[in-house]
């Protein structure tokens, strides 16, 4: 079954998150040693803001108090709702493209709050452009994967802030340990899959040849930059050396990581097609192309991280507005051909927050160097 936001499909453990907070709203618990009580069931709510309006930057937040009929505060065991749609904890933000008058109550035990709206402010121009990074599931196995492949190489041709870069699967370009780990993290069970910011699945139409649907991309792109990237890199013989810059447009109190991760293109595979000869696909481009296609070209291809794919904790005191924080590292590049790669890096939220995702994202090709934009 899909769980759809905004024509996006929410990630497994997104939606997890949802339910297993819901299902606590609705069930929790007082305990001590001598006995355990029900939480009690208010008989009236009243919800309040610690202020007027927002900005609309995505980072920007409003706290939601929920008191019941004797003044107690019982926010963190009420499900909040703004604009109808409950959400975590009590913490409210918008994003660019959410701009305009919003409404927001709480729930406990079926007994409602009062409804307030709050209105947000437009936030001032970005410092930072919006990067997009999309993580392509597939495989040289996967018979379907080459229409992907072509419209993901179509969506970046015609916007160059998207990057995909390829996950493979049980073939010779998979990483069996980054491969598992992140199907693992974000319910992955089949390819091809498209993961976009870390956050939500692109609802692929299954047309080659109709590519509307890269216009979902759009919520992503929209997106108000409070941080940006930078990239210095060199190679010596076969060390890669990467620098990589996180600045800030915002002071930001979630706790946040760096990832850094190579990718290689031109890649050349034999590639599994079951558009080969297939009359019902007559007009695609892999029809009569073999199968496998002995010539396949794979770019982007995952190799390597310094990281690890789940990233390194930016120290707190450097997530202040105008500040900066750098990283250095080494890598092994044996083996590789220096000229395909690539360098990615981006920065996301840790775990367990109420905010989730990549923020922003950069790249450049190995040994060249890339400023903020």
């Amino acid at each position: 079954m899909n769980y759809v936001c905004n024509q996006l499909t929410l990630t497994m453990k997104q939606f997890n998150r949802y339910l297993i907070f819901s299902l606590l709203s609705v069930c929790i618990f007082s305990c001590s040693k001598e006995n355990t009580t029900i939480d009690a069931i208010p008989t009236s709510m009243k919800i309040s803001f610690n202020k007027t309006t927002v900005v609309a930057d995505g980072i920007d937040e409003v706290t939601v108090t929920v008191k019941d009929q004797d003044g107690n505060d019982i926010s963190l065991s009420s499900l909040i709702y703004v604009d109808d749609v409950p959400i975590r904890g009590n913490l409210v933000f918008f994003e660019n493209n959410q701009q305009g008058s919003h409404t927001i109550y709480a729930n406990k035990y079926g007994i409602f709050s009062d409804t307030l709206s709050i209105a947000t402010t437009a936030p001032a121009a970005a410092k930072y452009s919006t990067k997009v990074l999309a993580e392509y599931f597939t495989g040289s196995w996967c018979g379907w994967c080459p229409r992907v492949d072509y419209k993901l190489n179509a969506f970046m041709a015609a916007n160059t802030d998207l990057l995909a870069i390829q996950i493979h699967n049980n073939d010779i370009m998979a990483d069996r340990n980054v491969d598992s780990t992140l199907r693992a993290t974000y319910g992955i069970s089949s390819v091809p899959n498209i993961l976009i910011n870390r956050k939500a699945f692109l609802q692929e139409n299954g047309d080659v040849m109709n590519q509307s649907d890269s216009t979902l991309l759009a919520p992503h792109y929209q997106k108000r930059a409070v941080i940006g990237l930078a990239l210095n890199t060199s190679i010596t013989g076969n060390t890669l050396n990467v620098t990589a810059k996180t600045g800030f447009d915002a002071t930001i109190h979630d706790s946040l990581r760096l990832v850094v991760l190579l990718v290689e293109d031109n890649v050349i595979a034999p590639q599994t097609n079951y558009y080969d000869n297939n009359d019902d696909y007559a007009g695609n481009p892999f029809y009569n192309s073999g199968n496998p296609i002995t010539n396949f070209v794979h770019n982007g291809v995952y190799r390597l991280s310094p990281t690890t794919i789940s990233g390194i904790t930016i120290p707190a005191d450097k997530q202040v507005k105008d500040d900066e924080y750098s990283a250095n590292f080494s890598l092994d590049i044996t083996g590789l051909n220096a000229a395909n790669l690539k360098v990615v890096a981006f920065v996301m939220f840790a775990d367990s927050q109420t905010r989730t995702g990549i923020m922003n994202a950069q790249w450049v090709a190995a040994g060249q160097n890339k400023n903020y934009d």
